[in-house]
């Protein structure tokens, strides 16, 4: 991959400011922060080992997440399990973060890759690999899920 001018792209450098958004995608997909952070590992070395993405026409940071659950998919597959953490271990740091990571795992990806990490529903229902009809279903479901959150406490205020 080469920058406009032609010089050559080095993805790495975008891993830094990358990291956070592939962890906390990593989590949606994973049990514990330490298999999420093996995920964002094991992406991060291939995508390093690749050298660039599968073209220049798409941009480097769906690919990135792509490949994050492209790992998760792999570990599933294997029988290899990292140990679970404590509750207090891989508590997210804000109540809405649990929410999000409370739902069932498509519902949590879908809602992150849109709602938080600004992707359009084309390019989150392709790092899912699904269809567009499945990505809005699951966000649909996401939402309503919230809505069933916010219910009790909307009663409480009035």
């Amino acid at each position: 991959m080469t920058t406009t001018s032609g010089a050559p792209l080095d993805i790495r450098r975008d891993f830094v400011s990358l990291l956070p958004r592939l962890r906390r995608f990593a989590l949606t997909l994973s049990t514990s922060v330490d298999a999420a952070d093996e995920l964002v590992r094991l992406a991060c070395t291939k995508a390093i080992i690749k050298g660039q993405c599968p073209s220049s026409d798409h941009p480097v940071t769906p690919w990135l997440f792509k490949l994050v659950r492209s790992a998760a998919l792999e570990t599933t597959a294997k029988p290899k399990k990292l140990p679970a953490l404590s509750n207090a271990a891989r508590s997210p740091a804000t109540e809405q973060q649990a929410i999000v990571l409370g739902l069932p795992t498509g519902q949590a990806s879908a809602f992150l890759l849109v709602e938080i990490e600004g992707f359009s529903y084309a390019e989150a229902a392709d790092i899912l690999d699904v269809s567009s009809e499945s990505l809005v279903a699951r966000l649909c479901e996401a939402r309503t899920n919230f809505a069933a959150i916010a219910a009790p406490t909307a009663e409480r205020r009035a």
